[in-house]
């Protein structure tokens, strides 16, 4: 079954490819829903974790595509006068940890990828490619047709224990754009829905332009390897 709804929706995705051949890129922008973020936790830590929720609901992410680059940015919540404490710039902080850690930049004819940390960081690796599952399971968002696919997230959390987290996505085959949020990308449709962890984002507004390409962005500065990032960030923490 797998197979052949790959193969459907891999026909489906060839036969529109024609009428948006015109369509050179497109902005995307999607509310930012956390559910569920700090219940376990201690309950000395519920205002703190109250505080993250609220400001992470306040985001939302703007992708912006052309024919071979990508740019997936948190429109981070500004915290007005009256908000501004220790406690919200804290929650500010970690709200954007928890829904993006970074922002994302890719480039298709490199196979590039460059994130931007919170702390204005750039991190250049290989962009790595995604195996989702495709499944016949479908329904409609903002009356695009989508079908859902899984990306089994395998990494070694900190206790150094193998730790596999399912991400799922919703793609529309009739939007020839294999991009999301980001780095999640790589389907024949553009992803419209994403959940990742107690995070999901969801397409509020579509803009597709036949007219010019959209430039890319991408951030300007020394770039390291993930691997050396993650050494500083380590001995940093020691």
């Amino acid at each position: 079954m797998k197979n052949l709804t790959f193969l459907f929706l891999f026909i489906s995705f060839l036969a529109s490819l024609e009428s948006y051949s015109q369509s050179l890129s497109g902005r995307v922008i999607y509310k930012v829903q956390v559910v569920g973020y700090g219940t376990n936790k201690e309950s000395k830590f519920k205002e703190y974790n109250a505080a993250i929720n609220e400001i992470a609901n306040k985001q939302t992410l703007t992708l912006t595509f052309n024919s071979i680059q990508s740019s997936s940015v948190m429109d981070r919540y500004l915290i007005s006068d009256a908000e501004n404490n220790a406690l919200n710039r804290s929650a500010s902080a970690m709200a954007f940890v928890l829904t993006n850690g970074a922002d994302y930049f890719f480039d298709k004819t490199s196979s590039t990828a460059v994130k931007r940390y919170n702390n204005g960081r750039l991190v250049k690796n290989t962009h790595k490619v995604l195996e989702w599952d495709i499944t016949a399971e479908s329904k409609k968002i903002d009356n695009y047709l989508c079908y859902k696919a899984v990306y089994l997230d395998k990494f070694v959390n900190r206790i150094g224990v193998d730790t596999v987290i399912p991400i799922t996505a919703w793609f529309a085959p009739s939007l020839p754009y294999s991009y999301g949020p980001k780095y999640f990308n790589g389907l024949p449709g553009l992803i419209l829905e994403l959940q990742d962890r107690e995070t999901t984002f969801l397409a509020s507004s579509i803009s597709i332009s036949n007219i010019e390409e959209l430039k890319i962005d991408f951030p300007k500065g020394k770039t390291i390897d993930q691997e050396e990032y993650d050494k500083r960030s380590l001995y940093r923490n020691k």
